[in-house]
Parts: structure tokens; sequence; C-alpha cells
């Protein structure tokens, strides 16, 4: 009878321990960290900052204007129809772990100076130039609003990130970006 009841004590211990140590792997904590980039247009905006434009679309920085968002410096975009204009950079994303998911974002405050504007916000691969995210915005007011693009998952690790104001749409003023990833395990 002793020796029943000591291999049942050994199993039900053996059985304990295993659920202590599989409930302890999953109840671990998920671990996360953040990759974060921003710019205001601020320094030599020049050394950092290109304008793209189709037709009739134009770009220029505003230095020590007095009509950024924040800070001393913005970039201003105006089109026409047929036409576009956009200012972006590109951004080294720190590589993400082996076996870390990543997921990335971005965004810029903007300003409509008169009428509506039409405007995509884009993350592109720059070695296909494909776009990694997109998200086209139509505003109607004057004020300072910050436009995100969609998330995106485990992309390369350079991306260029813009703003492109669309055809037919009044200037714009462009101001603070931000660009982030968060990586998963």
């Amino acid at each position: 009878m002793r020796s029943t009841y000591a291999k049942f004590v050994r199993l039900a211990v053996a059985a304990v321990a295993t659920t202590a140590v599989t409930l302890g792997v999953a109840a671990s904590p998920a671990y996360a960290d953040l990759f974060q980039h921003t710019d205001g247009f601020e320094g030599d905006p020049a050394a950092v900052w290109e304008f793209h434009r189709s037709g009739a679309g134009s770009g220029a920085f505003e230095i020590g204007a007095g009509t950024a968002h924040n800070g001393q410096n913005n970039a201003i975009l105006t089109t026409s129809a047929g036409g576009w204009s956009g200012v972006g950079k590109l951004l080294t994303v720190r590589p993400r772990t082996a076996g870390h998911s990543t997921t990335c974002g971005g965004g810029f405050f903007v300003r409509p100076l008169g009428g509506p504007a039409v405007l995509n916000v884009e993350v592109i691969d720059p070695v296909s130039w494909t776009y990694l995210a997109l998200r086209t915005v139509r505003v109607t007011d004057t004020a300072w609003r910050r436009h995100d693009v969609a998330t995106y998952r485990d992309g390369p690790t350079q991306v260029f990130m813009r703003i492109s104001l669309l055809g037919g749409s009044g200037p714009v003023r462009v101001d603070d970006m931000a660009f982030q990833c968060t990586f998963f395990r």
C-alpha cells in the first residue's frame, strides 16, 4: 500500500510541476520594443527632405516664417488640376530581431490654406517604389490636424515616408512628421 501511495504522490508532484512550468511560460509577459522617428523640418530640411511633383505641382520650405505647427520651419505644397506635389524622406528602421513581428505607421500635421485638399499619406518601399501603406484623406477646414497612414506589418528596414497633395486641391502646410514601429515577440 505504501509503494502505491508513494507512486501516486510522485505522479501528483510531477503533474503539478509540469502545470506550473506550462503556466509560467504561457503567463510570461510579451516582449515589445519601439522605434520612433520624428522630424519637424527643423535644422536644414533640404538636407534630408525631397520634393516630388508631377504636372503643375510644387513644394518649398518655409524657414522661420512663423507658419509652423511647432518649431520654426515647415513645408508648403501646391498643385493644380492634373498635377500633384509631395514631400518625403528616406528612413532607416532599426532591423527587427529574427522571430519578431513588426507593425509600423506614421503621419504628418497638415493645415490647408484655402479650400478643400485631398492628400495621400504614404509609406513606400524605396527598392520597388511600391506602397507599403497608403491613406487618402480629404480635409475641408483650415486647422492643423494630424493625418496618419494605415499601419503595415513586417516591412523592409528602409522606407520612404511621404505626404502628397493631389491635383485640384488648395495649398497646404505640412509639419511634424512622426513614424514608429512596434516590435513584438
